[in-house]
């Protein structure tokens, strides 16, 4: 494993021959199936409350622009003050992952979201609110990208795909847990208690801490670097001696490009189109929008579980295929039930892409800087997809088909992630020394 990398001398020693690293390769996790499953399922509930976080807002915002006697472009600039706050998150959190381990950094970043939006609700005026909504981002952002490389580190290289499956169904699951809360307390108590309501994670996480340990792999290679008397080298400086870290790098922020501009794309929109295109009733159209939810959560798993069979690239690549085909038709119908049949099909596709392309970034990265590269690649990523939704309703109004154009249109996004897949490596099975390639000189790049 890369694990063969120095901090002192110049650049071009950061990293020792690569017959020093020859003999690190990559052990299979030692842990318990109860304190990995105790991992998992920490960081489902994580994502699953992250979830929680991030949609309530879109289902409280009218009432909050009431309440505090704002326009609805005010709260669209809150919205991404929230996402620039999930960025940062991303970044900081993959860091912090690295530097003191996955256990206490998952905890602190659940912890601070949960409570973060609980106070919330607390606030008088729009700059408070957007604040708070700020430094949920920041503590939601590391929940993903402290979250994946933990959970990929406890699983077997044979069932990653599995493990990453399984957190992601958290999150669909998170999207159907928000639109109920929602139904059953938002007119009767108002939109704070759906944000008091977030100090549930923070407290679920404190007893849930106990219970985990910390990553085998994170541990193995920091005995290792202890053994070898050196400090774990910087993802910057890693950056910056490999090229090949600098190329999974990009393969990482196009997929992550995909990822998050198609999912905004599609869930910001769909229950628009449903109600003003197929004419639905708002109930139905969320009621629809739920059990598309419950696809990606199944789709998720079933997705994943089959990249540890057929490899990241084929996985992958099928899975943006399908959804694009998906969408392409739920967009051009106006048949209700071919409608639902392909939305199933292209929420499954959302769910599936994300599980496989979770797993596959954290797999580009060696465990010593996996935190930062997993999460600096959906910081990059993520960037874009601050102006999907602006970008689907300039196509709305410009496109004969309105929205209905719009929305087909926005699979072309998935091209980043499928020249990613095609022409980036193969993660499944690679040993993390096998990362670094050997240049002529004999050293790893």
């Amino acid at each position: 494993m890369t694990t063969g990398i120095s901090t002192v001398g110049s650049v071009d020693k950061i990293f020792e021959p690569a017959e020093a690293v020859e003999h690190a390769a990559a052990e299979e996790p030692k842990i318990t199936k109860k304190a990995r499953n105790t991992i998992t399922l920490a960081a489902t509930l994580g994502y699953l409350f992250d979830a929680y976080a991030i949609n309530i807002y879109g289902m409280t915002l009218a009432l909050i622009a009431l309440d505090f006697n704002v326009s609805i472009q005010v709260m669209g600039i809150i919205g991404s003050i929230f996402i620039a706050g999930y960025m940062l998150g991303s970044y900081v959190f993959g860091l912090l992952g690295d530097r003191f381990g996955r256990k206490h950094t998952l905890g602190f970043s659940i912890f601070a979201y949960g409570s973060v939006t609980a106070l919330t609700g607390f606030a008088t005026n729009p700059v408070q609110f957007a604040i708070g909504r700020f430094f949920t981002g920041v503590g939601g952002g590391g929940e993903l990208t402290v979250g994946v490389p933990y959970v990929v580190e406890s699983w077997d290289s044979k069932n990653r795909g599995l493990g990453a499956g399984l957190m992601f169904a958290g999150y669909a699951l998170g999207v159907v847990y928000a639109a109920l809360v929602s139904a059953l307390i938002l007119e009767w108590l108002g939109w704070r208690a759906m944000y008091f309501l977030a100090v549930l994670p923070a407290i679920i996480i404190l007893f849930v801490r106990m219970q985990l340990e910390e990553s085998p792999s994170y541990l193995a290679t920091m005995e290792r670097l202890k053994q070898a008397r050196r400090k774990p080298i910087s993802f910057w400086s890693s950056l910056k001696a490999s090229p090949t870290i600098r190329r999974n790098l990009v393969w990482g922020s196009l997929i992550y490009v995909s990822l998050a501009c198609i999912y905004y794309a599609e869930t910001v929109f769909a229950v628009p189109f449903m109600v003003s295109e197929l004419k639905m009733s708002t109930t139905v159209a969320v009621a629809t929008l739920g059990l598309f939810n419950l696809s990606m959560f199944a789709f998720s798993i079933i997705c994943g579980a089959l990249s540890d069979r057929l490899g990241r690239k084929i996985a992958g690549s099928v899975t943006l295929i399908i959804l694009a085909i998906s969408l392409w038709v739920m967009f051009s119908t106006t048949s209700i039930p071919l409608f639902v049949l392909f939305g199933i099909l292209a929420f499954g596709g959302i769910g599936g892409s994300w599980a496989i392309g979770m797993v596959h970034v954290a797999e580009l990265f060696p465990t010593e800087i996996r935190g930062s590269g997993f999460g600096c690649s959906v910081a990059l990523g993520r960037f874009p997809s601050i102006f999907a939704p602006v970008a689907i309703a300039w196509l709305a109004s410009v496109a004969p088909g309105g929205m209905g154009d719009a929305m087909k249109y926005s699979c072309v996004v998935l091209v980043c992630a499928l020249l990613a897949y095609v022409f980036g490596p193969e993660s499944l099975g690679r040993k993390e020394h096998d990362i670094g390639e050997t240049t002529e000189g004999g050293q790893v790049s």
